[in-house]
């Protein structure tokens, strides 16, 4: 009996396997948020293997806990494409992306022109805004240009992990309110008023006082005016000040039967105040733009 049990439920084993194989060959599998599409790929052969790996291990530990694939790829060219639609292309059509919006973003750089792009799709849109991608950038850009590519990648992937961080509102405060100081200095922001560039030195902007420059206003103009009056006065010797309009009255001229006051008409003025809206971890909003696949893009990029 048990000899025959084992037989049936090997050959419904067996039945299984060929629906299996058919299903992977006729269909496109995508494996969404998983280790089988590589987070970096490193086509122009700037990393050696053992950065590779390490900067693998980073953004596979990153990805799988902030559900947003982080992703790096390099080439020589971009055949033809811009940095924008290679960058997107190669993230929708080889399986990118956490969840049913496919978060992630992904790092491109392009020796041929020197190009970068980062193409963010899904929740990764809100989480790197257009500012915070040059911010992104500007994290890792020193070692880029100068072609230390791995402390680059590495750079981009803390600042990234950060980030995400930041947007999903794990950060402790401590942590938050330094990022955000550190945001803020990038784009020439400070709490007391001071405009600072992002190299660390801090420059005071210097604005004219409203209120020096209006007392002078006023003192200037009151000088002229009473110079001009009295110019005048000295001219009209002949006229005396009169009280009342007696000497211009005509007697029994006047006569009012009725007052009254009619209402004419009311001006109405309105107008529209507009609020301003913000979304991700950062400052400003995410332009975004369809990529060939039809799926929503945001990103950013330049040269480098």
């Amino acid at each position: 009996m048990k000899r025959i049990i084992t037989l049936f439920l090997s050959l419904l084993l067996l039945a299984c396997l060929p629906l299996s194989v058919f299903a992977t060959e006729n269909d496109t599998v995508l494996t969404v948020g998983s280790s089988n599409a590589a987070y970096v790929v490193d086509d122009a052969d700037l990393l050696s293997a053992s950065e590779a790996s390490e900067l693998s291990s980073i953004a596979e530990e990153i990805s799988r806990r902030q559900q947003c694939d982080v992703v790096i790829l390099t080439v020589d060219s971009l055949g033809g494409k811009s940095a924008t639609a290679y960058a997107d292309d190669y993230f929708d059509y080889n399986g990118y992306g956490y969840g049913a919006d496919r978060s992630g973003i992904l790092f491109l750089l392009s020796m041929e022109e020197r190009d970068w792009w980062m193409s963010t799709r899904g929740s990764a849109i809100q989480a790197f805004t257009d500012d915070g991608i040059q911010y992104l950038f500007s994290k890792c850009k020193s070692n880029i240009s100068n072609g230390s590519y791995a402390a680059g990648f590495r750079n981009y992937l803390n600042t990234a992990d950060t980030m995400l961080s930041a947007y999903n509102g794990t950060l402790s405060d401590a942590e938050l309110r330094e990022f955000q100081q550190d945001f803020d200095r990038f784009l020439g922001i400070s709490d007391d008023g001071q405009d600072s560039d992002y190299s660390g030195i801090t420059r005071t902007k210097s604005k004219p006082s409203v209120v020096k420059t209006t007392v002078v206003a006023l003192i200037i103009g009151f000088l002229i005016a009473f110079i001009i009056s009295s110019s005048l006065r000295a001219q009209l010797k002949t006229v005396h000040m009169k009280y009342n309009a007696t000497n211009y009255k005509r007697p029994n001229s006047m006569h009012l039967d009725r007052n009254r006051d009619i209402y004419l008409y009311a001006n109405t003025t309105s107008r529209v105040i507009e609020t301003q809206r913000s979304s991700g971890g950062s400052h400003g909003g995410s332009s975004t733009h369809v990529s060939s696949s039809g799926a929503t893009h945001g990103g950013g990029g330049g040269k480098f």
